[in-house]
């Protein structure tokens, strides 16, 4: 699902007219999409992590090395955790995340001199804190669902190919075609009932 969530989220991109790049090594880590596009002031930068789970059981961010010990037996733990637990889950997780000297390494490789916004896109979450927390720690947070509605009501050209076009163009045709029979069902004025009837 994590695969499938990271292609959508890279053909979005592309749409958007970002040039990206997917699924970056750096030792034993992995960027999951780096992207630029032309602005008035050069090029516009995103590192971009994507979250995608639809039933969530625990949080994103593992607890942080500094938890009380004996708090939980793992850091994955679904026990509810404190605001400030949370807080500094959230830090830690986005340091790891996005703002390492590995990190930092791997994007200047890639592109060197940019100014990187950090993004996480995500599915459903169990503690909406957590992802406020994320947020507060310097990272635009999108909603998946967003993603796709946008991928489904697109009408710019911007680049295509990527892994995710195939998928995207069923979610195009859906909402193209759900929005069809939602006028027709309106302008007929009810909703014909196909329910077998009693002889």
């Amino acid at each position: 699902m994590a695969l499938l969530a990271e292609s959508l989220v890279d053909e979005w991109l592309n749409r958007a007219g970002f040039f990206t790049v997917r699924g970056i090594k750096h030792g034993v880590g992995e960027i999951d999409l780096l992207g630029v596009r032309p602005a008035k002031a050069g090029l516009e930068a995103w590192h971009v992590e994507v979250q995608a789970s639809f039933r969530p059981i625990s949080y994103i961010a593992p607890l942080p090395d500094d938890a009380p010990k004996g708090f939980a037996k793992s850091k994955m733990s679904m026990k509810v955790r404190p605001p400030d637990l949370v807080e500094r889950a959230a830090a830690a997780w986005v340091e790891k995340k996005f703002k390492s000297k590995s990190k930092c390494v791997t994007r200047a490789a890639a592109w060197a001199g940019l100014n990187w916004k950090f993004v996480l896109v995500h599915a459903a979450v169990r503690w909406p804190a957590e992802v406020e927390a994320i947020s507060r720690n310097g990272v635009e947070v999108i909603p998946l669902h967003r993603v796709l509605c946008e991928l489904g009501q697109s009408e710019s050209p911007g680049l295509r190919g990527s892994a995710g076009t195939d998928l995207s163009e069923v979610i195009e045709y859906f909402y193209r075609h759900s929005a069809t029979d939602t006028q027709s069902r309106a302008e007929q004025g009810a909703t014909v009932d196909r329910r077998p009837q009693p002889s």
